[in-house]
């Protein structure tokens, strides 16, 4: 792009580089679900013709804006962005970009993996969470299987920040490093997959359910979200039932620390301008240490009560996780309420 080209020039360049033949100047007149339905068939067109190892629909992105979530312009001397350049279309040029930017608004979202509308774009519910059954029916059913595939990235994307911010370390690993047994593959990102769709989706969906059918029995056994979460640390990964053997070993460490370390390490000689923990005053240094170690003495005790052997040793994930819950319980990170995350 040069800072000579006019609006005129870009837009014929950008209609003859993606929509040839795909009957723009109709489509602009279109307004509700038709207008939809064209807008998801060039997207999924898009999405499936590469130029080397990157979409068409991210070079469509690309043309107006840049990687950034929000739609940040990518170039102040496009004209297409400009109101001055803007004035010198017609009416008909006009209407043909407008829909122009509505395909490539939903190719910027879907290609770099940002949540979008999904009222606007699917006519579902605005809610990317597995509860959005309609959303995960549309998912499931599609002949948009491009589309799919990167909404259910977008949705486990989503999810694993949700369980990160809510320290919810199993949840967490199981989506960042989702496996699928049957394509001996990760399921990554839906650029660089060798899954068919369908079974990328379900996979993607399934493990979704599985993790909100899990808090779901939680809370009908009225468990408290930390103790459903000890649980699961213990087990170092989000199970399809409570073991009633795992569950005492939680409650055990749930009593305890509820009782013995919530808030121990919220300490005045905490200097919170110290830039390395070896900065801390020897003082916060030894009564961290010291907590953290009675803490696991606790968990080998425990271990020793309720789990078979070769559970839960000291190098082990598990180990790990409940340690980790165990810090932020002393630095007064605790649930008293019993929500769910």
């Amino acid at each position: 792009m040069t800072q000579m080209i006019t609006a005129r020039e870009l837009l014929a360049q950008i209609e003859n580089k993606y929509f040839r033949g795909a009957k723009l100047e109709k489509a602009s007149l279109t307004k509700g679900d038709e207008r939809r339905v064209y807008r998801l068939e060039q997207v999924e067109r898009l999405l499936k013709n590469t130029r080397g190892a990157v979409s068409m629909a991210m070079w469509l992105s690309d043309m107006f804006w840049t990687a950034d979530e929000g739609r940040v312009p990518m170039d102040e001397l496009n004209p297409l962005l400009s109101l001055e350049g803007l004035q010198t279309l017609t009416d008909e040029e006009m209407r043909r970009l407008r829909l122009i930017l509505e395909v490539a608004g939903l190719c910027h979202d879907l290609s770099l993996h940002f949540m979008f509308d999904l009222k606007e774009a699917f006519s579902i519910r605005n809610d990317f969470w597995v509860s959005n059954k309609r959303l995960v029916e549309w998912l499931s059913t599609t002949e948009y299987e491009r589309i799919a595939m990167y909404t259910a990235f977008i949705m486990k994307k989503h999810a694993t920040s949700v369980y990160a911010y809510g320290h919810f370390l199993p949840a967490q690993d199981e989506l960042a490093e989702l496996y699928s047994a049957e394509y001996e593959c990760l399921v990554g990102d839906p650029e660089s997959t060798e899954m068919p769709a369908r079974e990328y989706v379900k996979t993607i969906i399934d493990a979704l359910q599985q993790i909100e059918r899990h808090w779901q029995r939680g809370r009908r056994l009225k468990l408290r979200p930390d103790l459903v979460m000890l649980h699961d640390e213990i087990c170092s990964m989000v199970p399809r039932r409570f073991s009633s053997d795992v569950l005492k070993a939680a409650q055990a460490l749930f009593d305890y620390m509820d009782k013995e370390l919530c808030g121990r390490l919220v300490l005045k000689d905490y200097n919170y301008n110290a830039s390395s923990w070896s900065e801390q005053p020897e003082s916060v240094r030894r009564t961290t240490a010291e907590t953290m170690e009675r803490f696991a003495a606790k968990v080998r005790e425990v271990r020793a009560q309720y789990l078979p052997e070769g559970w839960l040793t000291d190098d082990s994930l598990a180990f790990g996780y409940l340690m980790a819950h165990a810090e932020r319980c002393g630095q007064g990170w605790w649930r008293k309420e019993d929500d769910a995350l």
